[in-house]
């Protein structure tokens, strides 16, 4: 556990903040296909609850930073709209988590998973437009991205 411990403390440390929100949309991702797979087990043993429970606090948490990190002035539309999308992805969040649905937690993940695709394809242009700041220097409003992670 150290070992991934250390990997995943250097990823962060080195990433630029582009690569810090896709890290958070996997994570939010597997976190969530975690506890669809929970929730369609016939008899889940208590530990197995207690990490689906884990898992979704986890996709909350992320949900929370990824819109606590949108800039409305500088993002315009496609923040406001991001904004809503989280609010939305949030409130489906709280509901399963009272009842099972894994039918709505993959909905979840392929809204995610579509999102978290865009981001990739944007640091991707960005880089061979030249205008992303290199690894190792993510910019001012990072910190609560890589404490989540």
């Amino acid at each position: 556990m150290i070992n991934r411990e250390r990997y995943l403390e250097n990823l962060v440390s080195t990433a630029n903040t582009l690569r810090l929100v896709i890290l958070l949309y996997d994570k939010a991702v597997a976190s969530l296909k975690l506890a669809a797979e929970i929730m369609e087990k016939p008899e889940p043993s208590p530990e197995e609850i207690n990490r689906k429970y884990e898992a979704l606090g986890r996709a909350g948490e992320i949900l929370a930073v990824l819109e606590g990190t949108l800039d409305l002035d500088r993002g315009g539309e496609i923040a406001r709209n991001l904004r809503e999308i989280y609010e939305a992805l949030s409130a489906e969040l709280l509901r399963v988590t009272a009842q099972d649905d894994p039918e709505t937690v993959r909905r979840m993940v392929k809204v995610l998973s579509d999102l978290r695709e865009a981001w990739a394809e944007a640091e991707v242009n960005l880089k061979k437009e030249g205008k992303l700041a290199p690894e190792g220097r993510s910019g001012g409003r990072s910190a609560g991205l890589t404490a989540t992670l």
